[in-house]
């Protein structure tokens, strides 16, 4: 549970989400939440995007940190092989890996920050499980401090969620910007449909597929004040207060990190998939500092957006999985899964039991959720994904 201290600090870490020069300032919001004297973000694609984060908070010189990492590093990678076995949120402190705190503090990595930064405690966490990205934060604590509290480890677990969400924005953004130099202004590039509102909650861009996706009028649409709507449902109200809370978040009056919503649909088609999160506009290429939502909205149906091929390496899923995920995110029965590939409905079925196990899904919207973030659905110059 956020502080209220906190929530107040939540939209300067919202910050980064689209602008990468933000991170230092964000890490700062992170640390002073956490009450540690500093912070740092490691962020990596496994699967081959264009991506990356290696930041600190701005207490910390570029060139020291670079130092750290060509020279120092290397005295941790037991800690990251540890952390990346923990669950999500689990805080791992460096006396859970070092007990002998003596001979920890005698090593040259940590007598180096004890001069150097001033730095002697550390606290880590896995930010997300998806074998497809390795993404961490870490919090550094003073010298003076020989132990880190319950409720300060309490205090970074609470903030995991948003930092988390920020990654996975910033993850889709980074590409955009190095394929178009662009963020906002290149949504039509994403092939699912991605709505931005504004801090009162009206939809103030939607690009060419959320475009295409409310004018189908099956289940999901915008009135005329441009605001969600879901016929003959709860969905619609459900989406709006989703927004809301986004809205109340960036501007530290809730802890709403994300909602999943499924729409159902007239033509009895497969629901659609609604992500809603928060988002500052800090680059100000909408409106300088616009705080309101973003909104995605899959449609099962629509064939394009996905690509498995990410998904079958990071799960390790075999060649015939591999072709069953394929039509599974394409919305094909196990019928036609099975006529498609030549084998029997069993075959598909307990295929498509593994791709489950592997994948930890148990719904096929839940394996077109994690199929999208592990690639995001941004075409290239060319158009292909």
């Amino acid at each position: 549970m956020l502080t209220a201290r906190q929530a107040l600090l939540l939209p300067q870490i919202y910050d980064a989400a689209v602008a990468e020069d933000l991170w230092p300032r964000a890490l700062d919001a992170v640390a002073e939440a956490a009450q540690s004297k500093g912070a740092a973000i490691l962020a990596l694609d496994n699967v081959g995007q264009p991506f990356a984060i290696s930041e600190g908070a701005s207490c910390y010189d570029p060139a020291d940190i670079q130092y750290y990492r060509e020279n120092l590093l290397k005295y941790e990678e037991e800690a990251w092989r540890h952390i990346q076995t923990q669950p999500v949120g689990a805080i791992t402190f460096d006396v859970d890996i070092w007990p002998d705190t003596p001979e920890l503090e005698q090593r040259p990595d940590n007598q180096w920050m004890i001069k150097k930064w001033g730095v002697l405690r550390r606290a880590a966490t896995r930010l997300n499980d998806s074998p497809g990205w390795a993404d961490s934060l870490t919090l550094q604590y003073s010298s003076s401090m020989k132990t880190i509290s319950p409720p300060m480890a309490q205090r970074m677990q609470a903030l995991v969620p948003h930092v988390a969400k920020i990654v996975e924005l910033h993850r889709t953004f980074s590409v955009l910007r190095n394929r178009y130099r662009a963020v906002l202004g290149a949504l039509d590039h994403i092939r699912i449909g991605v709505c931005i509102t504004s801090a009162h909650g009206d939809v103030i861009v939607a690009n060419k597929e959320a475009q295409r996706i409310l004018r189908l009028g099956d289940g999901l649409s915008l009135g005329r004040d441009q605001r969600f709507y879901s016929a003959g449902s709860d969905a619609g109200a459900a989406i709006q207060k989703a927004v809301q809370q986004a809205i109340l978040t960036v501007n530290s009056q809730a802890n709403a990190p994300e909602a999943l919503i499924l729409i159902k649909r007239r033509s009895a088609a497969d629901p659609f998939l609604i992500e809603v999160a928060p988002l500052i506009d800090s680059v100000g290429e909408l409106d300088k500092n616009l705080r309101g939502a973003i909104v995605f909205i899959v449609d099962p149906d629509n064939p394009r957006p996905f690509s498995v091929g990410n998904v079958a390496r990071a799960f390790n899923l075999t060649d015939a999985e591999a072709s069953v995920c394929r039509h599974m995110v394409d919305g094909l029965t196990d019928a036609s899964i099975a006529m498609r590939r030549s084998v029997s409905v069993e075959t598909v079925r307990s295929q498509i039991k593994s791709i489950h196990r592997k994948t930890n899904t148990s719904r096929r919207a839940d394996l077109i959720r994690l199929t999208l973030s592990i690639t995001p659905p941004i075409e290239r110059v060319d158009g292909t994904l």
